[in-house]
């Protein structure tokens, strides 16, 4: 009796936990299930192709439906959360990357005006130096009247570049010359990392795109639907 007692509530718990298991699927099965991007594609281009006026047409859209359902097969992407999850993955790296590409091209250019300014500053130095040497009060304003132009240019460019000195009182021409080189190597393999976001984030908002419209089409047929129903 003993063990008859104990195999029963042994059986009442597993039927118990089978019970709860079997409502548990049941409440899964009933929760509204994401539509399938497959699903959705195919009502697009079948509405597309219902449209469509000529073959090539037809053709055309059967093309790109192709390329959109491979592009998510590849990429695992099978559901509306999985393209939206991917879209903000691949834009905010496409946004890093193209931040870092502005940031090293504003600073090339701002090198390549450092290193423009030193050059000049280099070629007119001498004039000035000529300039400042000369003690005769008439024969240095005859001097600065045929080099006005170059004493002005110099004094532009030290003017410039004295705020970008060394503490020890250096332009710093080697190090700008460096640093110029250093991003104009790393710049094309930034590049080359964007591209294929870019065509990414191209390939997701198109696919987007017609999810979008195949789901305002689900929508007007439901819409449209109802009316009929209450018009009944």
């Amino acid at each position: 009796v003993k063990s008859a007692r104990k195999m029963l509530g042994d059986l009442r718990k597993k039927i118990a936990s089978l019970t709860d298991w079997i409502k548990a699927i049941k409440d899964e099965l009933n929760k509204p299930q994401a539509p399938d991007l497959a699903d959705l594609l195919i009502d697009y281009y079948n509405a597309r192709n219902a449209g469509a006026w000529s073959q090539k047409a037809r053709i055309g859209n059967l093309k790109h439906f192709a390329e959109a359902v491979n592009y998510l097969t590849e990429n695992d992407i099978a559901t509306l959360e999985d393209l939206e999850i991917r879209i903000k993955t691949v834009s905010d790296r496409k946004e890093a990357v193209n931040d870092s590409l502005k940031a090293m091209s504003a600073r090339k250019e701002e090198l390549a005006d450092l290193l423009h300014l030193a050059d000049l500053y280099r070629e007119t130095r001498p004039v000035y130096d000529k300039w400042k040497g000369i003690k005769w009060k008439g024969k240095r304003e005859n001097f600065e009247l045929e080099h006005e132009r170059n004493l002005k240019v110099f004094q532009m460019t030290r003017r410039k570049l004295d705020k970008h000195r060394t503490p020890a009182g250096k332009i710093p021409v080697q190090a700008w010359r460096q640093e110029l080189a250093e991003i104009q190597r790393k710049y094309p393999a930034e590049y080359e990392q964007f591209k294929p976001l870019r065509y990414d984030l191209s390939k997701l908002l198109q696919v987007k795109n017609c999810v979008d419209t195949a789901l305002r089409q689900q929508e007007q047929a439901q819409e449209k639907r109802r009316q009929t129903e209450h018009d009944r």
